[in-house]
């Protein structure tokens, strides 16, 4: 994203930004925010990889720019947020591949993009989440409190979040015992799951389910959130960041209704998501809920597989 991009918004304090700015702005944080995810969609990992580098390097050295150009001061948080999600956009990109091939033997699968057995995608997952948290926690200085990571959550809101949690697990589990349920449907999990085998495949499910959840919720909203709501206020700089967690999902291939799925399941759960993360203070409410829609998701992956 070139500076002469951000022209318009020059003179123009952060906090009075008019609607023609803000709406500039806004485009241009979905694309700076798109860009990286859209190159996971290049089949060629080198081609990949070379996209994902230079993208990030676009970033860093607008991020450098906002810090040396004083018209561009006030963006610098959120340059540096762009340029931090592009960085772990190409560790994710290469480094479970890598992890995967050459120290656990394995390779993804047409039904599993992790690996090809249950012991491997966990792996997998927990190698992307850690990818996540050290990057945040390097870039960032461990500033725990831009990441809604500083706070314990309410004893309401932690109960709730494990309530639901249980619930949806509890609906999913038993969804093979009820064949043709409306969940099927959207995320199908495969003609011959029974509940003996869910029973088997739980904990797996439910460290990848919960990982996957925390991850995402540090990256699309504990990132992002705190650095939109200056230049948005708080019910845009949710949108936005709902509509990058989009974005996210439009390669997918684990169900086959993804328009359904992406306005119906993925942009409302990154609503909902920024909503508990400032409700309840912290990231940890929001990742508890990530995890319990991911939980059909990952119970798919793992059903494919050994």
């Amino acid at each position: 994203m070139p500076a002469a991009a951000l022209a318009p918004f020059y003179a123009t304090p952060a906090a009075r930004l008019n609607l023609r700015a803000r709406a500039g702005l806004g485009l241009a944080c979905l694309g700076a925010a798109g860009a990286p995810l859209a190159a996971r969609w290049i089949p060629d990992l080198t081609a990949r990889l070379i996209c994902g580098v230079l993208i990030a390097a676009g970033l860093l050295a607008l991020c450098l720019a906002c810090a040396r150009l004083a018209p561009l001061r006030q963006f610098r948080a959120l340059a540096c947020a762009l340029f931090i999600f592009a960085v772990v956009q190409v560790l994710n990109n290469t480094i479970p591949h890598y992890v995967a091939t050459y120290v656990l033997g394995e390779s993804p699968t047409d039904a599993n993009p992790l690996a090809s057995t249950v012991s491997g995608s966990v792996v997998i997952q927990l190698v992307e989440t850690a990818v996540a948290i050290l990057v945040l926690a390097r870039l960032t200085g461990l500033d725990l409190a831009s990441l809604y990571l500083r706070q314990r959550p309410g004893g309401r809101w932690l109960l709730g979040s494990i309530a639901v949690f249980v619930a949806v697990y509890a609906l999913i589990a038993t969804s093979p015992l009820r064949p043709g349920s409306p969940i099927q449907q959207v995320l199908p999990t495969g003609a011959n799951l029974t509940f003996q085998r869910v029973l088997a495949l739980t904990p797996a499910l439910l460290v990848m389910a919960l990982s996957n959840g925390f991850q995402e919720e540090l990256l699309f909203r504990g990132l992002f959130l705190q650095r939109y709501t200056p230049f948005f206020g708080p019910g845009l700089a949710n949108v936005l960041q709902a509509a990058v967690f989009t974005v996210a999902h439009v390669n997918v291939s684990y169900t086959p209704m993804l328009l359904v799925f992406l306005v119906a399941v993925v942009f409302p759960l990154g609503l909902l998501g920024g909503f508990l993360m400032r409700a309840s203070r912290g990231v940890v409410v929001p990742s508890i809920l990530h995890g319990a829609f991911d939980i059909q998701i990952y119970l798919g992956f793992l059903a494919s597989v050994p």
